[in-house]
């Protein structure tokens, strides 16, 4: 399976793709057939779903079909279904993205002011039950727990808010330690204020 990170642009090597709400082949379809060559913004992944390791992308083609995120389908290499560009997205809210089975830890990220937040899934491989929790360390200061969920047999998407995150006091050089018997994808990003509108 092709190895990315957030902020990859990727394109589609196959025509056909769909993207779905969820990981997995029974997830509501959120756009029609994505075309040969169509760019993609990685967002985080993968994340073993159906025999298939399945990436959050964002749109990054002007081209139609629009839409704004869904998982997609990576395929495995040598004939994987999406093919780096050898480019990152220039403005990227996604700081960092990493996915494992087991225990990891990763870092550092660079967390700067403003606010934040941690979105994950996680599945557990044998489809009975599994254990995640994250927590943070600024530098080499002491792990603050983040995030602790029990998995069952299905699979199950979370966010670490914004309240929550800014609470952890972590910023700076952070390090993120996973402990899980889960298959699992988390991505730290920069929460965007949206643009402000001018009423009528």
């Amino acid at each position: 399976m092709p190895d990315f990170r957030a902020g990859d642009l990727v394109t589609t090597a196959i025509d056909g793709l769909r993207v779905r709400q969820r990981p997995g082949l029974t997830g509501n379809v959120v756009t029609g057939l994505l075309p040969l060559g169509a760019e993609l913004q990685v967002v985080m992944g993968s994340i073993p779903t159906d025999e298939l390791g399945w990436y959050l992308v964002a749109d990054a083609d002007p081209v139609d079909p629009e839409f704004g995120e869904g998982w997609i389908a990576a395929g495995f290499e040598p004939d994987a279904w999406l093919t780096p560009t050898g480019e990152t997205a220039g403005e990227t809210p996604f700081l960092a993205s990493f996915a494992f089975t087991g225990d990891a830890d990763n870092g550092p990220v660079e967390i700067g002011p403003g606010d934040h937040a941690i979105r994950w899934v996680a599945v557990d491989p044998e489809g009975t039950s599994c254990r995640f929790a994250v927590s943070l360390a600024e530098g080499s200061g002491d792990p603050v727990p983040a995030i602790r969920a029990t998995i069952g047999n299905d699979l199950v998407p979370g966010t670490l808010q914004p309240g929550a995150f800014d609470a952890l006091g972590v910023r700076g050089q952070a390090f993120v330690r996973v402990v899980s018997d889960c298959a699992w994808t988390l991505v730290i990003e920069r929460v965007v204020e949206p643009e402000p509108t001018e009423s009528p």
